[in-house]
């Protein structure tokens, strides 16, 4: 087992990102781009504690990777927290943490913790985590910046007429 953490500051409040890490559209806007997971497509209710589903993992949308397993085996509000235990493929192994808790007056600290075994492979896979996951706090960045900023939605905002 090997552990990958990267973390982010984001412009918003820890509680506005808690409500959107509850949501798999949350989910499937980070990871855009990167992977595709067409069985959480169209879904709208909240992640539960204890549910558990298995889909095919789509490397940029259109190369299937491998059935992969996520069980949901953690939901906490009061520590901002979801934990999944997933797996398939090459992978044994893919205990996801999220997290998110406050930094200051609308910023918070958002944080992803993933042990990874891959057997012989789980040296690369942890390098590729790694870069997986500064690109989903990229991608939330800019889930932020356009939904999720402590005054409103950007668009709510237009730009001034000169």
């Amino acid at each position: 087992m090997k552990t990958v953490h990267v973390q982010t500051e984001l412009p918003t409040s820890a509680d506005r990102v808690w409500q959107a890490m509850q949501h798999t559209a949350s989910f499937l806007y980070v990871t855009r781009g990167l992977f595709g997971f067409p069985a959480l497509a169209g879904r709208t209710d909240p992640i539960r504690e204890g549910e558990c589903g298995t889909g095919w993992l789509m490397l940029v949308h259109l190369v299937p990777l491998s059935r992969h397993t996520i069980h949901v085996v953690e939901v906490d509000p009061a520590a901002r927290t979801v934990r999944s235990r997933e797996h398939g493929g090459f992978l044994r192994a893919w205990n996801h943490t999220l997290h998110v808790e406050p930094a200051g007056e609308n910023t918070c600290r958002y944080s992803d913790t993933v042990e990874v075994d891959a057997g012989r492979l789980t040296g690369l896979v942890a390098l590729a985590a790694a870069g997986i996951y500064r690109y989903r706090q990229r991608r939330w960045h800019k889930l932020v910046h356009r939904h999720l900023l402590p005054t409103g939605p950007r668009y709510a905002h237009p730009a001034p007429v000169h």
